[in-house]
């Protein structure tokens, strides 16, 4: 059974292990994106909704991005799918629930 602790985000599954806060890559992977979207309070980043939660590498892997916390956002199924490899942000400023308040958020997530 998984011990629940007060983690900080690691930036892979692999550092999970690797500070031996789990004992498989498969808990590892589960842990790491429950960190994710407790770090998004299980919202959706784009729009906000806490519907069919998953989450989005924000810059999509087709296009080069990484499996890092700094790449993945909480995300509803429904702007995963249409957005799936677009570019975020030509996407997200199309969208009518656009807000400047989550853009700045997924921004410095960046960082």
């Amino acid at each position: 059974k998984l011990l629940t602790l007060n983690l900080e985000i690691y930036s892979s599954p692999k550092a999970y292990v690797f500070n031996l806060h789990t004992t498989s890559s498969s808990e590892a992977r589960r842990l790491w994106r429950r960190k994710i979207k407790e770090k998004w309070d299980y919202k959706c980043a784009y729009c906000g909704s806490e519907e069919n939660i998953t989450i989005d590498h924000v810059v999509p892997r087709a296009r080069g991005g990484e499996d890092s916390s700094t790449n993945m956002v909480c995300c509803c199924h429904e702007c995963n799918q249409d957005k799936a490899h677009t570019l975020w942000e030509e996407w997200y400023f199309q969208q009518e629930f656009f807000s400047l308040q989550r853009y700045i958020k997924i921004q410095d997530n960046f960082t």
